[in-house]
């Protein structure tokens, strides 16, 4: 049992390291070059830096090529036209507006996908790939940059699964899409949020 389980991981090793981890990024920037937009559902979980869980929320997401996207959660609902962002915060009836690239915590996937990997030192994590999907860790080149690193994981067809982010106070957030459907119908109108009367407006642009 031992020696299969051995020669399955020297397999698994072999299938990864035939290519290189800008090999597979390449991949999924050739994959979202492809495609117009994306839904999954999708969920969240933070951790701190004892790796105490903080909390977790899932819902559904949207995605649209130039940075437009939604994340729709139980108390939250964020929605960028790909230069303005809007984030709704539902338990206190408020949303805070503000310019996508005045944001760097905004949830934006072509920052993971276009904008970090050429900013950073990038390798294949082994021990956390599988047949399945190739984790990419990117670590950045200098201090200026909001993380310490960013995991993410693609799919066999150039998809992400998985992103975990450690911040530069150690906190984790990870973040998985599952069940994702390409090229919905998803017009642009979808993605402006149209404050309802009665909702605290912060303005920030």
């Amino acid at each position: 049992m031992k020696t299969k389980i051995f020669i399955f991981i020297c397999l698994v090793s072999s299938i990864i390291y035939s290519q290189s981890a800008n090999d597979y990024i390449k991949k999924v920037q050739n994959k979202f070059n492809s495609i117009t937009n994306f839904t999954a559902n999708f969920s969240q979980n933070y951790f701190d830096a004892q790796g105490r869980d903080q909390g977790k929320s899932a819902g559904k997401f949207s995605y649209k090529r130039k940075n437009k996207f939604i994340v729709d959660l139980k108390n939250q609902f964020i929605v960028s036209d790909g230069q303005t962002i809007w984030n709704n915060d539902k338990r206190f009836n408020r949303v805070v507006i503000s310019n996508l690239l005045d944001d760097p915590t905004s949830f934006s996937l072509e920052r993971f996908v276009f904008d970090y990997p050429p900013l950073c030192k990038n390798k294949i994590v082994t021990e956390e790939s599988s047949k399945e999907e190739v984790c990419v860790e990117l670590t950045p080149k200098d201090q200026d940059m909001e993380f310490k690193y960013v995991k993410i994981w693609i799919t066999n067809d150039g998809m992400i699964s998985r992103i975990e982010v450690l911040d530069r106070g150690d906190m984790r957030y990870a973040f998985r899409f599952t069940d994702l459907k390409i090229n919905q119908d998803l017009p642009d109108s979808r993605f402006t949020y149209y404050p309802p009367k009665g909702i605290k407006i912060i303005d920030l642009r």
